[in-house]
This record gives C-alpha cells, sequence and structure tokens, in this order.
C-alpha cells in the first residue's frame, strides 16, 4: 500500500482487493452492524467515467475515448464514547498517466471532541485527515458530492490533487450555532504529500524536478452558515514552501501561498455556487528567469444548478484560471518565457445532467468547450508548445455508493 505516488502493491491486485471488500460490506446485513449499536459505519463507493476530446489528453489517451478514470474507495468509522470516534478510507484511483491506481490510505484519523454545549463544540482531529478548502475538496473523492464529473480546475487543480488533499498532522475546530446562525472554524498544521504530479506542475519536467516539504503546512477554513445551509460563506487558507532539487538549475525553494473565497446559496430546486482562488507562488535560490518568475495565479468559477424533477438535475458552469492575475490572456508570460499564450489561461464552459438512478446509483454527463491549456497534465500531454489552444471535452460517468 503507498502513502501516495508509486506503490509496491500491484495496482490490478489493489483495484481487485478493494472491490473485493466493497463487495464483502456492501452484503452485510443491517442486523449485523446493529450488533455494534450503531457505533460501526461502514461506506463505500465506485466509480467509471468515460472521456473524450477532440485535442489534448485528459485522464487519458482521451482523444480516442479514454475510461482511464475510475475510483473505488471504502471507509469506516467508529464511535467509542459520544465524544471520541476513529475513521480511516482507502482508495483506489486511476486518473490517466496522474493516478495509476495503486492503493492509498485517503485517510486515517482519531477525531476527538474535548467541549460541547448544544450545538457548540470544540475538538481536535490528529493522524491523516482531508484539508477543509474550499466547499468541495474534503469530500472531492465521492462523485455524489462533487458539483461534476470532475471538480472545477480553476480551484481545485487535479494535478496537485494529493497536495491540496490532505495532511498528516492534526487540525483544531470549532462549531457555534446561535439562532439560525452557524459559524465554523478549523485551523490546519501537518505534513503535505509531494508527488511527481506536484513537482512537475511547479517546475519543468526538463530539469527533472524532485521536491519536499520545509517546515508545515498551516491553514484553515472561516465558514458561516445560514438557516441550515440555505447560504454558505467561507473563506480558506494555506501556506508551505518546497525545497526542490533538478539536473539543470541550482538548489531553491517555492513559497506557495493557497486562499479560496467561497459563496453558495440553495433555494428549493436551484442553487448558485461562485469560489474565487489567489495562490501567489514565490521562487528562490534557482537563479535566472526562474527567480523572477514570481507570480499570482488566480481563477474562478460560477455554477448554477436547477432540478428539473425529483431525480434530474440540469447545471451550466463558467471557469476561468490565469497563471498571473495581471496577464488574463498569458501573452506577457509568453513572451517572457518562449511559450505559446494558452499554456497560461483556460476559460471553459460547461453543460451537464445528473440523474439518480437510485438512491445509491448516479448517472452524469457533460459536454465542455475549452479555451487554453493550463490545467492539463505534463505527465500524459506532449510539449506545452504541441498542445492545442481549442479544444471539446464530453464525459459520462457512473457512480455507486452506499
Amino acid at each position: 500500500m503507498s502513502v501516495y505516488g508509486s506503490s509496491p502493491l500491484n495496482k490490478c491486485w489493489a483495484m481487485r482487493l478493494l472491490a473485493l471488500l466493497l463487495l464483502s460490506v456492501n452484503g452485510l446485513s443491517a442486523s449485523q452492524l446493529d450488533q455494534l449499536d450503531g457505533a460501526l459505519q461502514v461506506h463505500g463507493f465506485l466509480t467509471q467515467a468515460y472521456v473524450k476530446t477532440t485535442e489534448n489528453s485528459f485522464f487519458g489517451d482521451s482523444q480516442d475515448g479514454s475510461w482511464d478514470f475510475r475510483e473505488l474507495g471504502i471507509n469506516s468509522s467508529y464511535r467509542f464514547t459520544p465524544s471520541t470516534m476513529a475513521s480511516v478510507q482507502l482508495l483506489s484511483r486511476r486518473a490517466g498517466e496522474m493516478y495509476d491506481g495503486s492503493l492509498d490510505l485517503d485517510y486515517a484519523q482519531l477525531d476527538s471532541t474535548i467541549y460541547t454545549a448544544d450545538a457548540n463544540r470544540v475538538g481536535i482531529i490528529v493522524g491523516r485527515y482531508k484539508n477543509p478548502f474550499g466547499l468541495y475538496n474534503d469530500t472531492r473523492d465521492v462523485a455524489a458530492t462533487r458539483p461534476g464529473i470532475f471538480m472545477p480546475q480553476a480551484i481545485y487543480w487535479d494535478r496537485v490533487r494529493n497536495m491540496v488533499l490532505s495532511n498528516d498532522g492534526a487540525q483544531l475546530f470549532g462549531d457555534m450555532q446561535v439562532d439560525e446562525h452557524r459559524f465554523s472554524i478549523r485551523l490546519i498544521g501537518g505534513k503535505t504529500p509531494i508527488d511527481e504530479n506536484v513537482e512537475k506542475s511547479y517546475l519543468n519536467p526538463l530539469v527533472d524536478p524532485e521536491m519536499e516539504q520545509d517546515g508545515l503546512t498551516l491553514g484553515g477554513r472561516l465558514l458561516y452558515e445560514w438557516d441550515g445551509g440555505r447560504f454558505n460563506l467561507a473563506y480558506s487558507s494555506a501556506q508551505l514552501t518546497l525545497d526542490a532539487e533538478t539536473s539543470m538549475l541550482p538548489d531553491g525553494e517555492i513559497e506557495i501561498d493557497y486562499r479560496v473565497l467561497s459563496a453558495q446559496y440553495n433555494s428549493g430546486s436551484w442553487s448558485l455556487t461562485l469560489e474565487y482562488m489567489q495562490e501567489p507562488l514565490n521562487y528562490s535560490g534557482f537563479g535566472g528567469v526562474m527567480d523572477a518568475g514570481d507570480t499570482t495565479l488566480d481563477g474562478y468559477y460560477l455554477q448554477g444548478t436547477y432540478r428539473l424533477w425529483d431525480d434530474l438535475e440540469l447545471f451550466a458552469r463558467y471557469e476561468e484560471s490565469h497563471y498571473d492575475k495581471e496577464d488574463k490572456r498569458g501573452k506577457k508570460t509568453a513572451q517572457r518565457l518562449g511559450l505559446e499564450a494558452h499554456n497560461f489561461y483556460s476559460r471553459v464552459s460547461t453543460l451537464g445532467l445528473l440523474w439518480e438512478v437510485t438512491e445509491g446509483l448516479i448517472v452524469r454527463s457533460e459536454f465542455s468547450q475549452v479555451d487554453g491549456t493550463i490545467f492539463l497534465s505534463n505527465l500524459e500531454n506532449p510539449p506545452p508548445n504541441e498542445r492545442s489552444r481549442n479544444w471539446n471535452l464530453f464525459s459520462l460517468l457512473v457512480s455507486y455508493s452506499f
């Protein structure tokens, strides 16, 4: 089993093992679980997607049609006392050339509530926990809780998913309810998993980058909810530093500051969601053009959903990403680095349908028109100037959860 990245456990056997666990757990009777008085909870999910693009590669060789996106997960929690609970999730995720389906420890944490009074509580989580960034980061692996087949890349880049997803350390939490108003705070501190996707996203793959974290990732989220989630407003942030070695440049470091502002309104059959991200990057020690390459990435998306019938939902989303928030079309950055401008931005328009076949089975279909290539993985695409600026993306997804 791997922590993240490469794994000694053969990926085919990992998928078979996880599938067997899912089938076995799903076959447990309610009476068997009730013997533990509800203290033990076991859930799982299986997801398979098909991706077709007119140009470029997105989760596999998608120009020819790709089935290389699947997720199998099983999680369990056990409540020792009303204030103490342990939970763990194993995940096998195949995502093109970025993730090979190895069995990963997605999270393993101990949650302890130190103080509670009415609807208010304070506590701590230790272990490997999901980072509370934005509205969706801590549930992004479950297809039924995502805002689409794929996360909005303007905020939740899949190419650096593991870095954003979780930490090994501690998380302090507090929740307070005042009439219809609920306030939540999460403070995090810990080590962040760094993999090849991260290394080859923040530095050119041609320089053979290798990275490790210097110090801890520190951050958190403030969340305000009104009327049981009718309106949500959140601010999330995290800071970390990466030490980097390369085959062609002096050793250096990259300082990353990740910030997300989120707002959502839910009203009966429709909802509206807006999230905005800024990510200042500071390069030092590499020399030359790299040290002069400090920038602030930014991006946003606006998504609306409408419930057509009880089991059918329509959604539309528009998103933009920029390598430099002062250079929306990438022209200045392209001139400085000698690359095509489309490598430094993206604009994506998406229409999609969600069909809830049963309580645990969903089917999604989506079509996207894309201008730009900033979020494409360097691991499964040709050199930047050989990528196509304008391309379309069609995807289907089936997911079962219990």
